[in-house]
């Protein structure tokens, strides 16, 4: 019987947050029944459970890479390792540079210090760059769905992990929301999770379309009491649904970044209120506050994809989690099944 059920919300340019807070329950021993997540917390709850390497803590941490160097960043503020071009020609492109063992090299190139940081991402940049791209204004998203899942996750070894697991979608032709099973879930369904509306196009799968579920459900809820009412315990990161995360923009990218965040906050504030108000009686609901460990003048930054600030909030997550967990979900260890 599932007792205790781990949410993992959406909110990419919190992912190296989360991700910190991830290995500090790993190293914990915590462990969940379920496993419920939404948007980009489907690919974080993936790493954490079924990593390719086998190594979760590293391939958590190593999330950190997909940063770009800040003097790059600096320039030119968009994450082009994460949101690639569209289209047929710029897939061509990508697949050759899969086969080039230079680029390959500097995929791998170790990137410890500023200076070999600026060299590996400048040369990411120039890449990325010569990219050709059909993007017009008939296509139904700005970028290629995200690109390297299939490098961190085994999807073969999904079905197998131990704690239920699921992650939601919303179905545009049926206009209700999917949640998949570990016993469904491949890279296509997980693309489909990711599909955030004018960021990237709906996914495909058989005769209908999908977008990412945290649009409509940030913290799957809904669903998780559903298939499991006898759930005592769940855990969540609450992120998105903080208020410190609205500021005025600083800039036309930042106020298109903020007119993404704005609505989430609002649901996911909402999806906790309506939670408490339905269940406190039944189920006791531990919020991890992983943003008490942002100092207000960071909080500005928080969405930037620079490597100091994906650096900085992995470090915040690991150590606001840990001293927290240790505090309030020390019986967790002893108790559910082993992630």
């Amino acid at each position: 019987m599932a007792r205790t059920a781990l949410v993992i919300s959406g909110g990419a340019p919190n992912s190296t947050l989360v991700a910190g807070a991830l290995v500090a329950f790993h190293e914990l021993g915590l462990r969940f029944d379920v496993v419920s997540t939404a948007g980009a917390g489907a690919l974080l709850g993936l790493m954490y459970l079924a990593p390719k390497n086998g190594d979760p803590v590293k391939t958590l941490r190593e999330l950190t890479d997909i940063g770009i160097a800040d003097p790059l960043y600096e320039q030119f503020p968009v994450n082009y390792k994460v949101f690639n071009k569209p289209g047929v020609l710029a897939d061509i492109y990508r697949r050759a540079l899969a086969m080039n063992p230079l680029v390959e090299q500097i995929k791998r190139w170790p990137a410890h210090d500023p200076l070999s940081q600026w060299m590996k991402d400048g040369a990411e940049l120039a890449l990325a760059c010569a990219c050709p791209s059909d993007l017009n204004s008939s296509s139904k998203g700005l970028c290629a769905h995200v690109p390297f899942a299939g490098e961190l996750i085994d999807f073969e070894r999904i079905p197998e992990i131990k704690p239920a697991f699921y992650v939601n979608a919303y179905n545009l032709s049926r206009r209700e929301m999917a949640n998949w099973g570990k016993d469904k879930i491949d890279l296509l369904h997980l693309q489909a999770a990711l599909s955030f509306p004018f960021i990237y196009p709906p996914t495909q799968i058989g005769d209908e379309f999908f977008i990412e579920g945290a649009v409509l459900d940030s913290l799957n809820f809904k669903d998780l009491l559903k298939n499991h009412p006898e759930l005592e315990e769940i855990v969540v990161f609450d992120i998105l649904g903080a208020e410190q995360l609205l500021r005025p923009p600083r800039d036309l990218y930042d106020a298109w970044v903020m007119s993404i965040i704005t609505p989430l906050v609002e649901i996911a504030r909402d999806d906790v209120k309506i939670f408490e108000d339905r269940y406190k009686k039944d189920i006791c609901l531990h919020k991890v506050p992983l943003l008490d460990g942002i100092s207000g003048q960071d909080l500005a930054e928080v969405f930037d994809w620079s490597r100091s600030n994906l650096a900085q909030m992995y470090e915040i997550g690991y150590k606001q989690a840990k001293e927290w967990a240790t505090a309030h979900l020390a019986h967790l260890v002893e108790g559910g099944q082993n992630p």
